[in-house]
């Protein structure tokens, strides 16, 4: 122990006396491992971190790919909703489980001494809490009695940031009432500190007994439905139950259900049903909650961590090439020391120590700077991007990941050094013989060459993403967005009826169009490029559907002027108008790509149109054919159909639609103080441009996008900084050579040739590796790619180009300065 500390201290004193060695040994690797605890802690928070529940290795999804008929509710996994009847039938009839909760993620309006506020909701069955193992930090949790019936037990418990935020902290709100979504619920209790609910990324405010939900979305129930799929499952396994064998002593179970339900198909032939009753129960681990963010997130994290970890090796590279001069610097005095009888194991040990004496100096100071990107990336996504709603802390984990890659990039930078220091020969080093082995600079021109091959394949990775982005901002979306703002409300959740959301929705109209500047105002249910659609299966009269093929369509209920107000053009027929209303005849108009599929060169204008399986009434006339628009950035156009929501009898949350002349930050700002004037009942509404929806829709491509392109410019900057430091010790230990040549007559140009020739030989040997391993890069990276093929030429003669120009870069001071030598000084000095 005593040696290594006075190994320690001489590594501190040697670092002090070479300051310009030390603190660029240390910003380098501080780059490095900055940019991997960045990532690293995203990925740990996002990917890697369980709930905050009682053994959380316990706990299952359930998943059920497959046929199915009805209504559908997904926020990214149709294969995890299920009915309720289903969930009551597995609850009550399973052996595999100790529990099986379900839950349904809500948005609130909640109301507490007139003032409304928007929040986020969990719908829970009675045994939620029990299941997870998470006790109330006050008051008592949702218990089984509590979902005997529909709405039998009006009651809430607040999560406990909720309690501190909303209320203050102050328990007097036990036992008080709060209105949420029109209904007054008692608050009975507050939920652990550091428990939000079981999806990542969406925390919940609040949490209610699940046979509230007719209450709690107030345009549907679907609890008695066992067509209507909604219910998320999570099981947790019985004591030293495995996945696969929970699975098999569930399909009994689950195809029984499945059969009771199979008589209520209807439309569907045996061999339909027979899919639909062979469906599977599918587990897989639930430790970290709903998985809709990780799995979105999964692929675009793991090839950014593989991206810092190339520019992380790169930086390793550049410091064994420092460590490897400043061993050469010091070769006569590793001599001295071996020749008057120290030890070769205590001066390897003593040369890996200053090496990982830099290392935990750069993983702090990497640490710090990492904590700094990695705040910065979450802030450059929306206000409203899951990744924002999880504390980036930098934690223990983290902290040992970056001491574990500090030490690690220490023994990978610091080995070669300590093993040349260890194996000297110290008569030949104190008779001034050269290396046997060619000195060090051989060696660092291997370096330089693998530092090319990863810049290489990082730059193709970054030119990659630059076409995909570049792509991304020049589609047409079918639309014109400039001058357009929105915002949503929700009357339904203050208890309106669907006549009285309509009757809202005309008012606030008449209203907005009042304003000045205002050209024309409508509204849609589901909003433009906000990741959320509905649909389902289309019958045309006189069109039959060939057999087993797919009719599929998207729908929407949009206002009048409508396609006036988006800018979207229509190639046929007419608009909707305020005349299309529950009292008018059913209308619809299609889009370009569902008459193109589905009708087959027939003018759409006429034929009746009808929304579920074959035998549902065709009642609703298509009136219009508009151009195609894209309702997401990155998705092509699919065949939707259009309905007035005046006809919704269902009709709920609508996203409004203002376009106006001038400022459109004026507009916001007008806007939003009309809307909360005229609807003080509802939470104000948050009033953005169109085009920033646009913008936010595509952040997650756009930050990896940039991301990768900077960190590919970090990699190019340590390899411009490594091609530099070879070339500069090149020319010093080649100063007489370089001197005789110029001396029996060479020129500065051949010199300066003669340097150069060594950026081409790094740039041809990196390439023979970097070409290969930047295809590998492509195909890994495809599926995060926008109308960009992997292995697109463009890319790759754009990321080959700037690795050329960074090498001439990088070559051209130490060429310059070797054409510089005067003869006659370099021979004297030798």
């Amino acid at each position: 122990m005593n040696t290594l500390v006075q190994d320690v201290r001489y590594a501190l004193r040697g670092l002090r006396k070479n300051p310009v060695f030390t603190v660029v040994g240390v910003a380098t690797l501080a780059i490095g491992i900055g940019a991997n605890a960045a990532i690293f802690t995203v990925i740990d928070r996002v990917l890697l971190s369980l709930l905050p529940v009682s053994r959380p290795n316990e706990l299952v999804l359930l998943r059920s790919p497959g046929p199915s008929q009805g209504h559908t509710w997904t926020d990214g996994d149709r294969a995890t909703s299920f009915s309720y009847p289903m969930y009551r039938g597995l609850r009550d009839r399973n052996r595999a489980f100790a529990g099986l909760l379900a839950v349904f993620p809500f948005d609130a309006s909640v109301v507490e001494r007139d003032r409304a506020e928007q929040a986020r909701g969990e719908l829970v069955s009675g045994n939620y809490f029990d299941v997870l193992g998470v006790a109330p930090a006050l008051g008592r949790a949702i218990v089984p009695s509590d979902d005997t019936a529909p709405e039998a037990h009006p009651v809430a418990v607040l999560s406990f940031d909720y309690f501190r935020r909303r209320f203050g902290g102050n328990s007097a709100v036990l036992n008080k009432t709060i209105t949420v979504n029109g209904r007054a619920l008692t608050v009975v209790g507050v939920a652990r500190s550091g428990f939000e609910g079981v999806q990542r990324g969406r925390p919940a405010d609040l949490f209610v007994p699940i046979t509230m939900k007719a209450s709690m979305t107030p345009s549907w129930n679907g609890l008695d439905d066992p067509k209507d799929y909604w219910v998320q499952m999570i099981g947790r396994l019985k004591e030293g139950e495995s996945l696969r064998r929970a699975e098999a002593m569930l399909a009994a179970t689950y195809r029984s259900l499945l059969a009771e339900v199979a008589p209520r198909l209807t439309g569907w032939d045996a061999g339909e049903r027979r899919r639909f009753v062979d469906r599977r129960i599918r587990l897989v681990a639930g430790g970290g909650g709903r998985t809709i963010l990780q799995t979105e997130l999964a692929a675009p994290l793991l090839a950014l961590m593989g991206m810092v970890g190339a520019v992380l090796l790169i930086a390793c590279a550049n410091l064994a090439g420092l460590l490897l001069a400043r061993g050469a610097a010091r070769r006569r005095e590793h001599g001295i020391r071996l020749a008057v009888g120290a030890n070769r194991t205590a001066l390897f040990r003593q040369t890996l120590v200053e090496s990982l004496v830099i290392a935990v100096i750069g993983g702090a100071a990497g640490v710090a700077l990492g904590s700094a990107v990695v705040h910065l990336l979450v802030g450059a996504l929306p206000a409203d991007a899951d990744l924002r709603r999880i504390p980036m802390t930098i934690d223990l984990p983290v902290l040992l990941f970056a001491l574990g890659a500090s030490l690690a990039a220490g023994v990978l930078f610091g080995l070669a050094p300590a093993l040349r220091a260890s194996r000297l020969d110290p008569n030949g080093v104190l008779h001034g013989m050269p290396d046997p082995r060619g000195g060090v600079l051989r060696f660092r021109r291997w370096l330089v060459s693998g530092q090319v091959a990863l810049t290489l394949a990082l730059l193709v990775g970054a030119a990659l993403f630059a076409r995909s982005l570049r792509r991304l901002s020049a589609v047409d979306l079918g639309l014109r967005p400039e001058g357009i703002v929105q915002f949503s409300i929700n009357p339904r959740l203050t208890g309106a009826s669907p006549e009285q959301t309509a009757r809202q929705a005309r008012d606030l109209t008449d209203v907005l169009a009042a304003l000045p500047g205002v050209r024309s105002v409508s509204a849609s249910e589901l909003g433009v490029f906000q990741d959320n659609d509905s649909g389902g299966d289309v019958s045309i009269d006189g069109v039959p559907a060939p057999p087993g093929a797919d009719r599929q369509a998207r729908r929407d209920w949009v206002g009048p002027d409508y396609f006036a107000t988006l800018g979207i053009p229509l190639a046929a027929g007419r608009e909707f108008s305020s005349r299309d209303d529950a009292a008018g005849a059913k209308v619809a108009i299609v889009n370009e790509t569902f008459a193109r599929r589905y009708l087959g060169g027939r003018n759409p204008i006429g034929l009746r149109i009808g929304f579920g399986p074959s035998g549902a009434p065709r009642d609703t006339e298509i009136v219009g054919v508009a151009r195609d628009s894209r309702s997401e950035v990155d998705q092509e156009p699919l065949p939707f159909v259009f309905f007035p929501y005046l006809q919704d009898a269902r009709l709920r949350e609508l996203t409004f639609y203002v376009r106006r002349v001038g400022a459109t930050e004026t507009a916001v700002r007008d806007v939003r103080a009309l809307v909360s004037r005229v609807e003080p009942a509802l939470p104000p509404p948050d009033v953005e441009r169109l085009r920033s929806q646009i913008d936010d829709s595509t952040s997650r491509r756009r930050l990896v996008g940039t991301l990768a392109m900077a960190f590919a410019g970090v990699a190019a900057f340590l390899a411009c900084i490594g091609i530099y430091g070879v070339l500069a010790y090149s020319v010093t230990q080649r100063t007489r050579e370089i001197g005789v040549r110029m001396a029996v007559g060479a020129t500065a140009a051949s010199v300066r040739r003669l340097v150069l020739a060594d950026v081409v030989r790094f740039l041809v040997a990196g390439a023979a590796a970097g070409v290969p391993l930047a295809f590998a890069v492509a195909r890994l990276i495809a599926s995060l790619l926008f109308g960009v093929r992997a292995a697109d030429p463009g890319a790759f003669a754009a990321a080959t180009a700037a690795v050329a120009a960074v090498a001439l870069v990088a070559g051209y001071l130490p060429a310059r300065r070797a054409a510089r030598i005067d003869p006659m000084r370099a021979l004297r000095e030798e």
